[in-house]
């Protein structure tokens, strides 16, 4: 079996490692091509290394761009390494710009597409990833769920690939990481863990102003807010005129660094879909800037709370959560942390 997997941002380099390596073991002939979406590409060898990965055979040097420019280089650049691969399958994960690329250049050239994290929902229609998603979905023929939630989705779309409930690689990967480095959720702690990325958020004054004041209320509580910022986001900070000064501000960090970091925090802000996940968990609280989320199991019982328009009640918002005790719980809801072997064993039966 041959397969070509296409990365382009972190976030899928990470949900990738586990399937990666499973596949190897089963000595498949795996292909990894990185588009170059991602700012900065030695940040992503990086991961790499840290997620111990071989480098990606192929790099297409995206650089950034407007939205349909990269779009447009994506899916023209992939097509003659798809070509002179001739893959069984390309796998896609997430629904980045890069996962939507490649998922059309599969389509034209007649190529099995798998999609890694299907299904996934927030039904707002404002945000670039919840449009790459439901295309690649209704694009692929092998559909790998990470909850039930997803796959009902799937269903219910009546998605013309085959869909299968395999579990959260991401969740995967999290297993194995906490376990090596003996992560444990720290209950005396009062750090508070900020990131933030997406357009609605940074590239909005009065948004992204809102957001620090927010921030620099909670630090005034006698909270340590710590802050690994992401380039665009610093970009756009300095572009505003803002000042960071009263906030930790740190580059952006490993992954092992992040669940450190997350499992010593009081609280988690954030517009990251993976970070809601890991919050959840961890058992840390998680407030996300946003209207809606694709992970709605993490809204159960509290621990995720949306947090759309930043008002006067947002900071009374933020203290309840920090004073609520949050009890330790077991979820199965991202599966069992074999998600990797479920898919490897189906993509072998669908050949």
């Amino acid at each position: 079996m041959k397969v070509s997997l296409v990365v382009g941002t972190r976030p899928q380099i990470i949900k990738s490692q586990p399937l990666i390596k499973k596949l190897l073991s089963n000595n498949v002939n795996v292909n990894i091509i990185h588009t170059g979406q991602h700012y900065d590409f030695q940040m992503s060898k990086s991961f790499f290394s840290e997620m111990k990965i071989n480098d990606p055979d192929i790099n297409l040097g995206i650089k950034s761009d407007t939205s349909l420019k990269q779009l447009a280089m994506i899916i023209s650049k992939l097509e003659k390494p798809l070509k002179k691969f001739n893959p069984d399958y390309v796998i896609v994960p997430g629904d980045t710009r890069s996962a939507l690329g490649a998922a059309l250049a599969a389509s034209r050239l007649g190529l099995k597409l798998v999609h890694m994290e299907a299904g996934a929902r927030s039904n707002d229609i404002e945000l670039e990833e919840e449009i790459n998603r439901r295309i690649i979905d209704q694009s692929s023929s092998i559909l790998f769920a990470p909850t039930k939630n997803c796959y009902d989705n799937l269903k219910r779309e009546s998605v013309l690939g085959s869909v299968f409930f395999t579990g959260d690689t991401m969740y995967d990967v999290f297993l194995d990481f906490t376990k090596k480095l003996n992560i444990k959720k720290s209950n005396k702690s009062n750090s508070v863990l900020i990131t933030i990325h997406r357009r609605n958020n940074i590239e909005n004054y009065s948004q992204i102003k809102k957001i620090i004041q927010l921030v620099n209320q909670i630090s005034k509580l006698g909270n340590k807010v710590t802050f690994p910022i992401h380039p665009h986001t610093k970009k756009q900070i300095k572009t505003f005129g803002l000042s960071l000064t009263k906030i930790n501000t740190t580059k952006p960090v490993k992954y092992s660094q992040m669940l450190k970091m997350l499992s010593n925090s009081n609280l988690l802000i954030t517009d990251s879909g993976g970070l809601q996940k890991e919050a959840y968990w961890l058992n840390t609280p998680c407030i996300t800037l946003r209207k809606s989320t694709e992970w709605v199991e993490t809204l159960r019982e509290g621990q995720n709370i949306l947090l759309d328009k930043i008002t006067k009640s947002s900071l009374t918002t933020i203290k309840k959560v920090l004073s609520k005790k949050h009890p330790l719980k077991k979820s199965i809801e991202f599966g069992r942390g074999d998600a990797s072997k479920k898919m490897v064993s189906i993509l072998f039966r669908n050949l």
